[in-house]
């Protein structure tokens, strides 16, 4: 009740900010780049020393990955609640109450490891997993601001944000960690300093949605969209490559620490892992407006295949790094094209609800993923995860490609229509005219947005 009642009062004030001018789109993405890198440098510390904090504390080794799973839990959660939310308060206000647990979280989980409570620390790590629902939602709102014809381009634009946390999160996490006397307090207290960054940059974002699209107009139901092809598609390539990259993400660093290879390579590990989840963004996006979203989503599988199949010979620091890096390379081209593909089963601005169901399922198999890490590890090994992850990632193409044609024998026996499946189902959907309009007060989309 009480984060309602905060949802109801920050939307009254979104509604009362909706007179104020709209910012250009190319500020307002430099924003969203910036919000995506304090999300992902959250992200990143979690996956760095989370694990280890759970093993330095945890009664029993069993439960040493709980913290790790709880984020993914809460935020699977968290994720459903917050796309009903948006869909009912605006992107802005749920960003500012995810923003808010992300701070009280990490300072919770300082005060756990200075006073050596792991489940005050699962509770911390627990509250993180809400911010961590909520910064999903940054992609979508780049999508919603773009001119309809860019909408893939800048969801796309946004994951760079991820460069600059692959960049310092790892480090930034073991370097806080050492700065102060009690080992990981400083982590988790820089946690808590990025949830203010955010909370900032939250505050900042427009209170309406893009371009006026879909204002006045309720967002689409799930239930009609569940035969949607591009929605089933986007359902299993999204939560297929989650769960493959959080099981082999999850189990990296205990790997790693198994392996001996020290914490520097663990946030070796953990760099390149990150430097491929985000990097490429660029290139995916215009792979996938060259060959479509098959071929781009069969190149991502092949992707991981190739990083897994390097897992299951060598359990090297460095060929440990090579999986990381690989599965990070072929989950991004996964999500660009899953994406994609979910932005193609909805009207501009009006798939709230369909964002919050697609990351909360992503999120609740990447959890299944997160927990059996730690058990699927001491029972298979690092070899054994990889091949369970190239016995996954086979599935996720056997299912596509069903799909696919299931969708093309469809196709063929229905007549042809005109309209593009984001608006096929939305008969007075029109383009909206109020991108010419920015005098008044309108998002302006013109000319400066241009994709590298």
């Amino acid at each position: 009740m009480a984060i309602l009642s905060l949802l109801g009062l920050l939307a009254q004030w979104n509604r009362g900010n909706m007179t104020k001018p709209a910012p250009r789109f190319r500020n307002l993405l430099i924003r969203l780049i910036a919000a995506q890198a304090c999300y992902y440098m959250i992200v990143s510390i979690d996956l760095t020393l989370t694990g280890l904090v759970g093993m330095s504390l945890v009664p029993i080794p069993a439960l040493m990955t709980l913290p790790l799973s709880l984020i993914v839990v809460v935020g699977t959660a968290c994720s459903f609640i917050a796309g009903h939310a948006a869909a009912r308060f605006g992107y802005r206000p749920v960003m500012l109450v995810g923003a808010l647990t992300a701070i009280v979280g990490g300072v919770l989980s300082a005060i756990a490891v200075a006073s050596h409570s792991f489940i005050l620390f699962c509770v911390g790590t627990a509250l993180t997993g809400g911010y961590r629902a909520v910064g999903g939602f940054l992609r979508f709102v780049a999508s919603e601001y773009a001119p309809p014809a860019k909408r893939e381009p800048a969801l796309a634009l946004v994951m760079y944000g991820g460069i600059i946390a692959a960049a310092l999160g790892p480090f930034a996490a073991i370097a806080a960690s050492q700065a102060a006397e009690q080992p990981y307090l400083g982590s988790c207290l820089l946690i808590a300093i990025l949830g203010i960054g955010a909370l900032i940059l939250a505050a900042t974002m427009p209170p309406a949605t893009g371009s006026g699209v879909g204002v006045h107009k309720p967002a689409i139901q799930i239930r009609d969209r569940t035969g949607n092809p591009q929605f089933q598609q986007a359902v299993l390539v999204l939560a297929g490559s989650g769960l493959v990259m959080t099981l082999v993400m999850a189990a990296g660093p205990l790997a790693n620490d198994h392996a001996g290879h020290g914490s520097v390579m663990g946030a070796t590990m953990i760099q390149w892992h990150l430097v491929g989840m985000f990097a490429p963004s660029a290139l995916s996006a215009l792979f996938l407006k060259r060959f479509g979203t098959f071929k781009t989503n069969v190149a991502g599988a092949l992707i991981i295949a190739c990083g897994s199949a390097i897992g299951t010979i060598s359990s090297s620091g460095w060929g440990m790094t090579a999986t990381m890096m690989l599965v990070g390379v072929g989950w991004n081209v996964l999500f660009v094209a899953g994406s994609a593909l979910l932005l193609q089963s909805y009207p501009q601005g009006r798939g709230a609800k369909l964002q919050g169901f697609t990351d909360g399922t992503t999120a609740a198999i990447s959890a299944t993923g997160s927990f059996a890490a730690a058990w699927l590890l001491q029972g298979l090994g690092w070899g054994g995860i990889n091949i369970l992850a190239l016995t996954v990632t086979a599935s996720i193409l056997l299912g596509l490609t069903w799909l696919t044609i299931r969708a093309s024998r469809r196709n063929s026996t229905e007549p042809t229509q005109p309209q593009s499946l984001a608006t096929a189902d939305s008969e007075d959907w029109k383009p909206p005219s109020a991108n010419k309009r920015s005098s008044r007060g309108d998002l302006d989309t013109g000319s400066d947005f241009k994709v590298p």
